[in-house]
């Protein structure tokens, strides 16, 4: 009996107008979305080859390390061939940062900055179609899913040739998903197969895991809008009511609760804007160049020039000691700054995060963004790599200013081969799952209460 509920709903759902429509258009956007993904991911990663060999070639072409110190280390986020389907944050973030010995590093250029074309319209990708288009499908599945039959007095003649109310309920829920999945499936299988046509979009056996893992997410997310609207039309007498209280509950969620979270952190959790910070560092920074000016000045008129050994060796000396005190004292302040910004911009992150996350898009945005390697924890990685890199930059070029102090003549040509370099590793598929956990558990919980709620209610369910 419950194999041919099953099947009943099945032809019925893929026989119908709506389906048609549903599968063509999610087929459109969504081979569409893998296109425009891949062609992005193909101009990021020729923007990412060129700016490496332009730094290389700017290194080159500096003739002593006074020069490298004052042009610094030019440092290009490498793209996420994830990217192709989850966007997340990247477009939207810093692409490049300078590491050099007096400033504090940040990532500027977003690919908004190169082009605000794409900041009005925002990018198109999976997430964004399941999110939106498909969520708001499965509604369209289910909102007259009985409800609707009792109006029509279908439900009440089903009922009457004594088939279990809980058979009924599995049956249509089994059967109306499985029709809604076909217009994700097919065509999300489609893209994955126009990726592997691609030269140089390579993926390894880890991404093909974040995929997976990504397509979990879809089917969970789907699901969740699906037992919403089995549970509404098992909690309402006419099939109007029933769409009218959906579609506002999925304008809510979709909408209202990811955006009324940040707007809440914000005046919950108030954090000084970039531009204070920055002034701040500028204005220490001015002081210790003007400590900088008087410390020399004080050093020479107490230590007057000889051309002498002794003199020189002395002069070196001091000058790798005073260089590296000061450069000391930069990076202290920096870090102090900001590591007090960072403590409230994490505090209000955190609670935008928890407030937003008992929307299930918002669960969806997070979980598989950290999947893809596209999402905020990424980005605040990279920049922390370039953050710790800046001491170990630092303080190799101050010793290598230190080593032709007063030694007069040409100083040699840098060996580039010496300069240390960043290493950074991106997030492990277990750092990412254990991200993306937290999000999983609430959608899995959000479907269990909907369809523990929709199966006690149907059992309860009054067909007259």
């Amino acid at each position: 009996m419950l194999r041919t509920i099953i099947n009943k709903e099945i032809l019925e759902n893929i026989t119908s107008p709506k389906f048609v429509f549903t599968f063509l258009l999610c087929t459109i956007l969504i081979l569409l979305a893998v296109y425009a993904g891949v062609g992005n991911y193909r101009s990021e990663l020729k923007e990412y080859h060129s700016a490496l060999a332009l730094n290389e070639k700017n290194l080159e072409s500096q003739t002593s390390w006074g020069l490298i110190a004052g042009m610094g280390m030019k440092i290009t986020k490498p793209p996420q061939v994830l990217g192709c389907m989850i966007s997340g944050i990247q477009d939207a973030v810093g692409r490049n940062a300078t590491v050099n010995i007096a400033f504090d590093p940040s990532l500027v250029d977003s690919r908004y900055d190169s082009n605000p074309v794409f900041a009005i319209f925002g990018p198109l990708d999976l997430a964004l179609i399941v999110k939106i288009v498909l969520s708001l499908f499965a509604i369209l599945f289910t909102y007259d899913a009985i409800v609707g039959e009792k109006e029509r007095g279908t439900l009440k003649l089903s009922l009457a040739n004594r088939v279990p109310r809980d058979q009924v309920i599995l049956g249509k829920a089994i059967g109306s998903f499985v029709s809604l999945l076909v217009p994700l499936v097919i065509p999300f299988l489609i893209g994955l197969i126009m990726l592997n046509l691609f030269p140089d979009v390579h993926l390894s056996g880890d991404d093909w895991a974040r995929i997976g893992l990504i397509f979990l997410f879809f089917l969970l997310y789907l699901f969740v809008f699906f037992t919403l609207g089995l549970f509404v039309s098992a909690r309402t007498n006419r099939s109007s009511s029933s769409l009218f209280i959906l579609l506002f509950v999925w304008v809510v969620f979709i909408f209202v609760v990811p955006k009324g979270a940040v707007v809440l952190s914000k005046y919950m959790r108030p954090v000084p804007s970039v531009h204070e910070i920055n002034s701040e560092k500028d204005a220490y920074l001015q002081q210790i160049q003007n400590e900088a000016i008087e410390g020399r000045r004080t050093f020479f008129q107490e230590n007057p020039q000889e051309d002498t050994p002794e003199w020189r060796q002395k002069a070196q000396e001091w000058g790798a000691a005073f260089q590296q005190e000061l450069t000391a004292k930069i990076d202290a302040k920096n870090a102090e700054l900001e590591e007090a910004y960072q403590a409230k911009r994490r505090a209000q992150q955190l609670l935008a995060l928890n407030l937003s996350r008992i929307s299930p898009s918002s669960a969806l945005t997070f979980g598989t963004q950290s999947l893809s390697k596209t999402g905020i924890q990424e980005h605040e990685r990279f920049l922390n790599a370039i953050k710790s890199y800046k001491p170990i930059f630092t303080k190799f070029i101050n010793g290598k200013l230190t080593e032709n102090i007063g030694t007069g003549g040409q100083p040699p040509k840098p060996d580039l081969d010496e300069l240390p370099r960043m290493d950074f590793k991106p997030m492990s598929l277990n750092d990412s799952f254990m991200l993306a956990l937290p999000d999983l558990v609430v959608m899995a919980l959000m479907i269990i209460v909907l369809f523990a709620g929709t199966f006690v209610s149907f059992l309860r369910y009054d067909i007259r």
